[in-house]
């Protein structure tokens, strides 16, 4: 029988990791999130509107684009746009073990390739469509082919991550800078790079959205930063939360491995930095610096959620030194196997409902949220949400009637208010979905937000003057229209 050649065991890594993270979150729907913002968004998208012309887009096109393309092809399902993530992580994995066998050996990268995946693969709330995922796979794929000699083709991927999260231009700028430390020509990935930015202008003019894609640009600009601005390893409500309540030896011993593999993301990059300074191998440090450039365009949110888009090129770098640490392979495997274990007890403490999008799995107390809402929303029924949550939009496959599918409180501004009060002047919505969050909690995950802004109330006055509290499950209000004998 002949051996297997090291593509094979690629394909293989690939294969499994997609089938994986689909078994595990292929159905699995998470309510609070900012998947939804993109799932409802592609959905409108398929059916014809156009991103920034009709729809408010929050980032670049690329990621409302794939997602629209995926419902276009296979119908507008959870499961559908969840198979682009499980090919994301799917590829991610591969590259993590292929460049890590190319940089050690096959037991390094087997190594590496599990514990990014068991790492990554624990929290099912990262576990969704994100324009994140999106452009790691895009950016992380052109470095690569940097790397592998193919400069022309990794312009190219890398102007498409550009295009899923404009920030990373950074990545783009330092993988051109990087690309003398190994050789490769720095032109031929800017002539790739413009090929690929010429696409993507292409792509907007056809649609007349360039204007309105640049004005939204500005917008990020001049309110997304300050809001959202997160130091290096924060962890959202601080780390003291994670070890609350916690009660003997064996429930701190878990707690802490935890708390090491949620915090690889903000220490593996330094640990990986003292290495490459001791070793000074070009291959070692190009890496580093097209990793440290992703750091940066995690900016302004450089939280432990962000930073984990920000790792992957560290895995590889790290399992280049394990054949000289092979000890370290016992501590950071367990931690790896107690995120494995997590996740395969979180999917299987879940029950399955029937949407308008298909069956999806949920944690039970988010099954009452889910029947709840697709009871009192109907199908097609015009509606508005607002702060949160906007999966509500795509779980009930009710009609937006607004631009804006999320309005965070201290993000957007009064003119913002404005367009959705007008929204809904021209076209009323039968449902208004209503989430009542305490300013607190809005401090709790966005700290930098200004304490003044952190409630709609020129929305909430139309709304509460227009409109009555009918029904209510938790913190969700539906108001429904005043009728004249309630007046």
């Amino acid at each position: 029988m002949p051996a297997l050649r090291p593509a094979h065991f690629v394909a293989a890594v690939f294969l499994f990791s997609a089938l994986f993270v689909f078994w595990l979150a292929g159905d699995r729907l998470i309510l609070i999130n900012d998947e939804g913002i993109f799932l409802s968004h592609a959905a409108r998208i398929a059916e014809g509107e156009i991103l920034y012309k009709d729809l408010f887009g929050l980032t670049g096109p690329a990621s409302y684009w794939l997602i629209a393309l995926v419902f276009k092809i296979f119908g507008v399902s959870l499961a559908a746009a969840h198979v682009i993530l499980a090919v994301e992580i799917g590829i991610l994995t591969a590259v993590v073990y292929f460049v890590s066998r190319q940089l050690a050996d096959a037991a390094s990268a087997a190594i590496a390739a599990f514990i990014f995946l068991a790492l990554n693969t624990a929290d099912p709330a990262m576990m969704t469509n994100n324009h994140r995922w999106d452009a790691d796979t895009y950016a992380i794929l052109g470095i690569v082919a940097v790397w592998r000699g193919r400069p022309f083709l990794g312009g190219i991927l890398l102007a498409f991550s550009v295009w899923a999260t404009p920030i990373l231009a950074l990545t783009a700028v330092a993988t051109v800078a990087a690309a003398l430390l190994i050789k490769q020509s720095p032109w031929r990935v800017i002539a790739g790079g413009a090929t690929g930015a010429a696409l993507g202008v292409s792509a907007l003019l056809a649609t007349g959205s360039l204007k309105a894609f640049i004005d939204n640009l500005l917008w990020a600009k001049n309110n997304y930063s300050e809001a959202n601005r997160m130091a290096y390893g924060e962890v959202i409500g601080g780390y003291p939360a994670l070890f609350e309540g916690a009660s003997g030896a064996g429930d701190w011993i878990i707690r802490v491995m935890i708390v090491i593999g949620l915090t690889l993301p903000v220490w593996l990059p330094p640990l990986c930095g003292l290495l490459v300074l001791k070793n000074r191998d070009r291959n070692l440090i190009y890496f580093c610096v097209c990793g440290l450039s992703m750091i940066a365009g995690v900016s302004p949110r450089f939280d432990v959620g962000h930073l984990v888009f920000a790792a992957p090129l560290f895995y590889p770098v790290a399992a280049s030194f394990l054949n000289k640490a092979r000890w370290a392979v016992i501590p950071v495997g367990a931690i790896a196997g107690v995120f494995l274990l997590s996740a395969l007890v979180q999917r299987a403490d879940t029950e399955q409902i029937d949407t308008p999008v298909g069956r999806v799995r949920t944690d039970k107390g988010s099954a009452e949220l889910v029947r709840w809402l697709t009871a009192n929303i109907k199908q097609g029924e015009p509606m508005f949400v607002y702060p949160y949550p906007p999966v509500a939009y795509f779980l009930t496959r009710g009609q937006n009637v607004s631009r804006f599918c999320v309005l965070q409180p201290g993000l957007f501004t009064i003119d913002d208010e404005k367009q959705a009060t007008d929204d809904m002047l021209r076209r009323p919505p039968t449902k208004i979905l209503y989430m009542d969050v305490a300013p607190q909690e809005f401090l709790r995950i966005w700290p930098a937000s200004d304490p003044n802004r952190l409630q709609l109330r020129h929305i909430h006055e139309f709304v509460t003057a227009n409109y009555q509290d009918t029904a209510q499950f938790r913190n969700l209000h539906i108001y429904t229209p005043v009728t004249r004998a309630s007046k």
